[in-house]
């Protein structure tokens, strides 16, 4: 199927390059708001601009939204401070809080003086939140009800208010202090008997979160339950805002590039891979490589201590990287594992003995079958012996066993002493590997092939 973008944005250069902007407004107006943004990319600044001018109000802070904030702060500079102001006020609250907290605090101070009082003071407010906070994740444009309310009245409520909220298909009920007290559905609303009250209905068992509460915690709360949209509430359990699925898939998105980059032992980052400086991403690698480098050297210490062995048998040397690689590969597979159980919540520090249980049993099967395939590798090199072939099976075995296990609990210790467990795997984990494999093959071999050290 082709792309949206790639059908339209002929068309559009066409309207362009003929200033036929009748054309052009009727034709944008009919298009989806990320693909309007994606023509956007690929046009030049000035017919950006031309363009912007042709849409909607609510349209254009939509299409806004859409764009990176590279892109948003090119387009800053080009744009009158009157139509910037139209874009951020018209923007969604937490559109906005988004866009601000990826400013330069120069910019932000430039742009909230360019906004209404009461939008500024609500600004304000989210960005007082903490960082990745549900406070600063939420938006304030919810549809709440007084249980006292009909239906009726609820659902004229819903008219006059719906079209500035964020979303309709739930409505939060509370009391006279904005105490969340419960919920009701959209359908269970239009199906309900018009004079019966808004209390009668609601469902009081609300799954919520609190402003303090930690994005990842949010978006784990609205994936278990399937949730739509989540209620924030503060200290005093008064109703603040809501959390969006949308804004959770961003969450989880942003979540999830992090911590792949550390697991590819890179500091974390907020911007793109193009947005990123050339000598900022030099930066966030070479601390780690560094840091790895050194702790690399241990491998080769443990070599130096075992340089009488290796002399006395050199053919020994030659099944390092094979066992090495084999023990890397076992620990980065079960990190990655539990990392995952860790972050989706299926897995508990609670159940650390059953994990224990299961990943020996694993390490185990998985040793064994590999250790077959080891000594039958140690079989066909020339100049090699029964009892090498031995060493070179029993290895692999006790290596792919406590591999697998070493590379379950790390992380599990991480997760215990607050550290993201994302931090252990990758290629630090890899190094910790490669210095117990090569400690277990040289006592395995020292003392299977009576090797004096």
């Amino acid at each position: 199927m082709m792309e949206p973008t790639a059908v339209l944005l002929p068309a559009i250069r066409e309207a362009l390059a003929a200033k036929d902007f009748r054309t052009l407004k009727e034709s944008l107006e009919e298009i989806l708001p990320p693909d309007v943004a994606e023509i956007l990319r690929q046009i030049r600044t000035d017919e950006q601009v031309l363009l912007f001018r042709l849409l909607r109000k609510d349209q254009a802070a939509e299409v806004f939204a859409n764009l990176k904030v590279e892109e948003q702060k090119a387009l800053f500079e080009v744009f009158t401070d009157q139509g910037i102001k139209a874009i951020i006020e018209e923007m969604n609250p937490d559109d906005r809080t988004e866009l601000l907290d990826e400013l330069p605090a120069g910019l932000v101070r430039k742009l909230l003086q360019l906004l209404d009082p009461g939008e500024r003071a609500l600004a304000h407010r989210l960005l007082g939140y903490p960082e990745s906070s549900a406070g600063r994740l939420m938006t304030p444009e919810f549809v709440d009800l007084r249980p006292e309310m009909s239906v009726e009245a609820a659902l004229q409520q819903i008219r006059w208010t719906g079209p500035d909220k964020e979303t309709i298909y739930y409505a939060y009920v509370i009391d006279q202090g904005r105490k969340l007290i419960g919920f009701v559905s959209l359908k269970n609303l239009i199906l309900a008997d018009p004079d019966k009250p808004v209390g009668d209905l609601m469902k009081e068992e609300v799954i919520a979160v609190h402003t303090l509460d930690d994005q990842e915690a949010v978006a784990d709360v609205i994936k278990r339950y399937n949730l739509l949209a989540v209620p924030v509430v503060d200290s005093e359990e008064r109703l603040v805002g809501i959390v969006t699925v949308d804004d959770v898939v961003d969450v989880m998105e942003e979540e999830a590039t992090e911590d792949i980059q550390k697991m590819g032992a890179i500091a974390a980052a907020e911007e793109g891979y193009f947005q990123s400086g050339f000598f900022s991403l030099a930066r966030r690698r070479i601390f780690w490589l560094a840091a790895l480098l050194v702790t690399a050297t241990l491998s080769g210490s443990i070599m130096e201590h075992y340089a009488s062995a290796i002399q006395a048998v050199v053919i020994l040397a030659f099944f390092i990287p094979m066992l090495m690689n084999t023990g890397g590969c076992t620990g980065t597979q079960s990190a990655t594992l539990i990392i995952r159980g860790l972050a989706t919540g299926e897995i508990a520090l609670g159940q650390v003995a059953r994990i224990i249980l299961r990943e020996s049993a694993m390490g185990v099967l998985l040793g064994v079958a590999m250790g077959v395939l080891g000594f039958l590798r140690a079989v066909f090199v020339p100049g090699s012996d029964p009892t090498l072939w031995t060493t070179v099976g029993l290895t692999i075995i006790v290596t792919v066993t406590a591999a697998n296990l070493v590379g379950a609990l790390l992380p599990l210790c991480a997760k215990a002493f607050r550290m993201d467990p994302a931090l252990i795997s990758g290629p630090l984990l890899t190094t910790i590997m490669d210095a117990m494999t090569l400690v277990l093959y040289f006592e395995i071999a020292r003392r299977l092939l009576h090797i004096s050290t």
